[in-house]
């Protein structure tokens, strides 16, 4: 009952540790990565484990508060949750687990043969807009073609009207400046004519 006792005792004492990755818990394919397990205590025994593999283990023994796992030549397998745990030497219970730590392997070689979408995006979106602005500016100058070609139409229709009104202007004009001269005329032939006739016979012999 006492060992019992003092067993729960000091699993109620061990509170749950800090896990960390260095340098990052990204990692390349093909590189090292360092977990390091921080505890409260000196002089324990650490434990890193896998959450999607209940038979991964591994232990060190540390004088100090924290002990360091290598992972060396990283694989997608290796990718997963880890955690860490710690327990005193006279103690055969682990203590808290600590938070989980999601641990990724990138590919970088996948990486370097497909080109990054954000690139071919933008990409795409450039040649849209040279192709729109080309489209608009050649727009542009086919409705300015057909403005100029209405506007000479419309100026030569304007043209072709005025030249006949002119013309009727100066008939016109002509017509009205020689009716006075011809009712002149008139007005002289009419005096004529009645003088000559009241002349009486005989008058032009003297």
């Amino acid at each position: 009952m006492i060992t019992e006792f003092l067993s729960l005792l000091c699993l109620e004492t061990l509170t749950k540790p800090y896990l960390s990755a260095l340098p990052s818990p990204v990692v390349e394919q093909g590189r090292n990565v360092t977990l390091r397990c921080l505890g409260h205590r000196h002089n324990v025994t650490f434990m890193l484990g896998k959450l999607q593999d209940s038979g991964y283990r591994q232990e060190q023994r540390s004088a100090g508060y924290e002990a360091e796992f290598l992972l060396t030549h990283l694989e997608p397998k290796d990718a997963g949750t880890y955690f860490c745990a710690y327990k005193t030497m006279g103690s055969q219970e682990w203590s808290e687990e600590s938070e989980h730590l999601q641990l990724e392997v990138t590919d970088d070689r996948n990486k370097r043969r497909a080109p990054p979408g954000g690139k071919v995006t933008r990409s795409i979106i450039a040649a849209t807009c040279c192709c729109l602005s080309i489209l608009l500016l050649f727009l542009s100058i086919f409705l300015i073609n057909r403005c100029t070609q209405h506007d000479l139409s419309h100026e030569e229709s304007t043209k072709s009207l005025q030249i006949p009104h002119f013309h009727v202007f100066l008939s016109l004009r002509t017509s009205h400046s020689k009716l006075p001269q011809q009712e002149a005329m008139d007005s002289s032939d009419l005096e004529r004519t009645s003088v000559s006739a009241e002349r009486p016979p005989g008058s032009e012999l003297c």
